[in-house]
């Protein structure tokens, strides 16, 4: 097998399995669940602080607190449910990986994440 095979028969996984876990165990009161290290030094948020709680909302389809989690990634879900598909995509199907994986949708995704980081951590945003 071929390493990008690999690749994405370990994704195809560990995401059912990984959903299944957010899905029965609820990170805000799961001891276990990793704290964010930026957070812990700083005091700051991260682009990600939240995203294990907006998980498991949005398994249980609970939109509203998935959003007052972090909006950020509940709005980011299309982008990587695709970026998910490119990575599994059959061999030979290039027509969404050329927009999903253009230099240019990455830069302005790093861009949206890097402004997301900002504004969450000014007064504007609490």
């Amino acid at each position: 097998m071929t390493r990008k095979i690999l690749i994405a028969a370990a994704l195809a996984a560990a995401l059912p399995a990984l959903a299944a876990v957010y899905y029965f165990i609820d990170p805000a009161s799961a001891v276990w669940a990793p704290k964010c290290p930026f957070r812990l030094l700083t005091g700051l948020d991260c682009p990600a602080c939240g995203s294990q709680r907006a998980l498991h909302a949005v398994l249980h389809g609970a939109w509203a607190e998935a959003m007052a989690c972090n909006p950020f990634l509940v709005v980011s879900l299309p982008y990587l449910a695709l970026v998910a598909f490119t990575t599994l995509r059959p061999p030979g199907e290039k027509s969404v990986l050329k927009y999903i994986q253009h230099p240019v949708t990455v830069r302005v995704y790093l861009a949206a994440v890097i402004g997301w980081w900002i504004l969450r951590n000014t007064p504007l945003w609490h």
